[in-house]
């Protein structure tokens, strides 16, 4: 897939875009449109960006019932907020002895799952 078929939603000031690289299904990655390190960004556009990741947390939960997520913040050189869904036992011997990550459904497939998602919350 393309950058632009990655694309969950894009407004003025962000974009939520499905990870091309997924460590599980439903990794997002959430970041202003503005490429800006964290100490170039505007409180309102950080406030911005925690907001979209917790409606998307929410919209996450719903698509996949996943244990929990890990969300975590890169500060440069561009400011981004990825959410990663997890499950419990989600690290199989696969990843531990063969450093492959076996995730049961195509990137695809799962943005559309979260658009399908998303256009039902009004997003």
């Amino acid at each position: 897939m393309n950058n632009e078929e990655l694309i969950i939603i894009k407004n003025e000031k962000i974009v939520v875009l499905h990870n091309p690289h997924p460590f599980n299904n439903g990794h997002l990655i959430i970041a202003p449109i503005k490429h800006q390190a964290i100490n170039e960004i505007s409180t309102s556009t950080l406030v911005e960006l925690m907001d979209m990741a917790k409606k998307f947390i929410n919209i996450l939960e719903r698509v996949y019932n996943p244990h929990g997520f890990n969300v975590g913040i890169s500060l440069a050189p561009h400011v981004s907020i990825q959410v990663v869904p997890r499950w419990n036992g989600d690290v199989s011997f696969m990843t531990l002895f063969y450093n492959i990550k076996v995730v049961p459904e195509t990137v695809k497939d799962s943005v559309n799952r979260i658009r399908s998602m998303v256009r039902e919350y009004g997003l």
